[in-house]
């Protein structure tokens, strides 16, 4: 798992001049976001900005009364109504989990905050985790606890699933060529203001602001990037391994997966992260994703 508050790509924009874009930006789940498109105007920030507003109510779980804390607090094992899209966001998690051996577990909350990754949301004396104990349903939307313990953290997939909502809204309204970013997580939609593939150049682990390992062209895909380069406590990686339920330890330092979907590329590049570089390898190739691998030195 990961903090939303630290994230994880750092992409350098490439290929277009500043002055040929309008470029709209806020503040959103401790992060930042930004689009670069012709046309982009205060209707599309505030179009932007309530969305992501909206979603944080819902899906932070920093925030203790967004409706993910709400129930990450409750100790009931009846059914709990949720709002919608946080089912959604559940049964996606849970999706690439099935897809990646359980690499991806968003019942990991309390091993995220007791490494010092989150704030700290409750006093456990019982730690529990395992998807085995989290039951989903959409109609009516809610989610279901079989040991009163359980909490979730659903940083993992939420800027992806962010983005892909953003993407549809932002050509409902006629954008038809743009550039979306959230905490990190890029979406490239149509074509930069020359005609040609929107160029991302993906950062090294060693490299300075600015500086790019390599730029891959964009059109119609997304780009999420996962690592435990930048982001560590007392040594250790953000990013839990289920089967240990300890910070993971390996010599891979940086996965970025490139996809349709950003919602997919986000969580699958969390999960073969966790993996590590062998089974990471394998699960990519079983599923045909396209991703870019940086290794360091072995642990």
């Amino acid at each position: 798992m990961r903090s939303a508050l630290l994230p994880l790509i750092l992409l350098t924009l490439v290929g277009c001049q500043p002055s040929e874009l309008q470029v709209i930006e806020g503040k959103t789940m401790g992060t930042t976001w930004s689009l670069r498109a012709l046309g982009a105007d205060e209707k599309a920030r505030q179009l932007i900005q309530s969305h992501l507003d909206q979603r944080e109510a819902v899906l932070s779980h920093w925030r203790k009364d967004s409706a993910l804390s709400v129930f990450n607090a409750t100790t009931s094992t009846d059914w709990q109504p949720v709002p919608r899209e946080l089912v959604e966001v559940v049964e996606l998690a849970r999706r690439i989990a099935d897809q990646t051996d359980g690499a991806l577990d968003i019942t990991l909350a309390p091993l995220v905050e007791a490494f010092g990754f989150a704030p700290k949301m409750a006093a456990d004396t019982v730690v529990v985790t395992g998807w085995q104990h989290l039951q989903s349903r959409l109609s009516p939307p809610a989610l279901k606890k079989e040991v009163p313990q359980l909490r979730i953290n659903v940083a993992s997939v939420t800027e992806g699933f962010v983005i892909d909502e953003l993407i549809t809204m932002l050509k409902a309204r006629g954008l038809s060529d743009f550039l979306l970013e959230v905490g990190g997580e890029v979406a490239a939609i149509g074509n930069a203001p020359d005609g040609q593939p929107w160029r991302v150049g993906i950062q090294t682990p060693e490299a300075s602001q600015g500086e790019s390992l390599q730029t891959v062209p964009l059109t119609k895909q997304c780009v999420a990037t996962s690592g435990t380069y930048r982001h560590q406590k007392d040594g250790r990686s953000h990013l839990i391994d289920p089967r240990t339920q300890q910070p993971v330890v390996h010599s891979l330092v940086s996965v970025t997966v490139i996809h349709e979907s950003c919602a997919l590329a986000d969580g699958y590049a969390t999960a073969l992260m966790v993996l590590g570089p062998e089974r990471g390898r394998e699960t990519a190739d079983k599923l045909g994703l396209r991703v870019l691998w940086i290794m360091g030195e072995n642990p």
